[in-house]
């Protein structure tokens, strides 16, 4: 992996971490809000959880397509978690009347998967895996969250 520059080291982490702040926005609505404002939440949660399922298998796709001997398997394993995410998406929405919380901890399962995944990986720069884990934990427990709060106060 190349050196990156201060600045775009610093845009990178920027992004990164006002990327987990629609779950932390999203879970706050849907602990706070009436209903059905809090299953409107409830909805935007999961879809963004799918979406950024999606954003980080496409940069494991794109780490990928940098090296020239990477495995096609690489390929296969990147787009799983997107899978999930978009399958969870409308059998949890669409075919359940209410949505069942326990699809908040295959979520969390999920982001957990990934970052375990990215964590390891050679290709994944050094100087990013900490700020993957930090807000990866927060994305992990804002999923959680959604779990207690649709278990608990619903």
């Amino acid at each position: 992996m190349t050196d990156t520059t201060p600045a775009f080291r610093r845009t990178a982490i920027a992004l990164t971490v006002a990327g987990a702040l629609p779950f932390a926005g999203l879970l706050a609505g849907m602990a706070f809000l009436d209903p059905p404002t809090n299953l409107t939440a409830n909805f935007w949660l999961m879809v963004y959880a799918s979406v950024i399922l999606s954003f980080l298998g496409g940069i494991r796709w794109g780490l990928a397509l940098a090296v020239q001997d990477a495995s096609p398997f690489t390929l296969a394993l990147s787009v799983l978690p997107a899978l999930a995410g978009w399958v969870i998406v409308p059998y949890a929405i669409l075919i359940q009347p209410i949505p069942s919380p326990e699809w908040f901890l295959a979520y969390a399962a999920l982001f957990g998967a990934q970052l375990s995944w990215d964590i390891r990986a050679a290709s994944v720069p050094d100087w990013f895996k900490p700020v993957r884990l930090y807000v990866s934990l927060v994305v992990i427990a804002c999923m959680l969250g959604g779990w207690a709060v649709r278990s608990f106060l619903t």
